[in-house]
């Protein structure tokens, strides 16, 4: 038996205050003993997640609803259970890695940016929106520079921020779209119609392109990097003028590609020990 079942079974056995009793659980056990059940078996009913862990079934509703505004936890479509949401992933993802994808995407991205003369960037996917970990600024000198490290943008607005979205399944394509409508207003441009088409488009040719969407005069180019999994856990894209991409539209995205390669090699043969960020919350 491992530690995390050994532990599993110590939070089931735990029994539940007798009436008029202090509860000896504090706030931190009741979420780490829901937590721990459903990383073990889900999805799982609220009577299974409230029996399992001996809370009654008011205070597990309670916390799993917190849990689910947070990303931590997930409701099942079409199903009353629940299961690890994307947080929760993104924590699993990241402990899977010892170095920081930053730090090993520094070499890409200075390479991209000596080529191309434009910004290079590296983003990760951080619940419905794209996070920004890294850039190299290239020697043109019209650049994107609203684009800073540790910047946040809703999936789809940006081509590294599309990247993100575009290879998802299209149940969780369509629930992003579906929460980010009311954050579009800034980029009118950008709609669930506009989404679905560049999706559609970016698929047929392994990479994305926005030209004057995200913000007028500047567009980007962008590709997924996937880890020895296939799971897409970062993008790499160029920001430049518009006519810069118009221009270069099949040669950035190559230059691209061949980094988000290299980039996915580096990060398979890290090691499997120390410090880690893959993506972040």
């Amino acid at each position: 038996m491992n530690a995390s079942t050994t532990a599993t079974a110590r939070a089931a056995q735990k029994k539940p205050p007798e009436p008029g009793q202090p509860d000896k659980f504090n706030a931190i056990q009741k979420v780490c003993a829901i937590l721990r059940v459903l990383a073990q078996r889900s999805p799982l009913r609220l009577t299974d997640i409230a029996d399992t862990t001996s809370l009654n079934k008011a205070t597990a509703l309670r916390i799993l609803n917190s849990l689910i505004e947070e990303g931590f936890v997930a409701r099942v479509a079409g199903a009353k259970t629940y299961e690890l949401g994307q947080e929760a992933r993104v924590m699993a993802v990241g402990a899977r890695r010892s170095v920081d994808i930053a730090e090993l995407a520094q070499p890409s991205l200075l390479r991209l940016s000596e080529r191309s003369a434009d910004t290079a960037l590296l983003s990760v996917r951080s619940g419905v929106e794209a996070l920004y970990l890294a850039r190299s600024v290239g020697s043109h000198p019209l650049q994107p520079n609203y684009l800073q490290i540790g910047s946040r943008r809703p999936l789809g607005v940006g081509a590294g921020a599309l990247a993100l979205l575009v290879w998802l399944p299209d149940a969780e394509i369509e629930a992003v779209i579906e929460v980010i409508v009311p954050r579009l207003a800034k980029s009118p441009r950008i709609t669930p119609k506009f989404l679905r088409e560049r999706i559609a488009s970016a698929r047929k040719v392994g990479h994305t392109v926005l030209i004057d969407a995200a913000f007028p005069g500047m567009g980007g180019v962008g590709v997924p990097v996937r880890d020895d999994t296939g799971e897409v856990v970062a993008a790499l894209s160029i920001g430049a003028a518009s006519d810069r991409i118009r221009r270069r539209e099949a040669e950035l995205a190559d230059m691209l590609k061949k980094e988000a390669q290299v980039l996915a090699r580096a990060v398979a043969q890290a090691p499997k020990n120390g410090r880690v960020a893959a993506r972040s919350a």
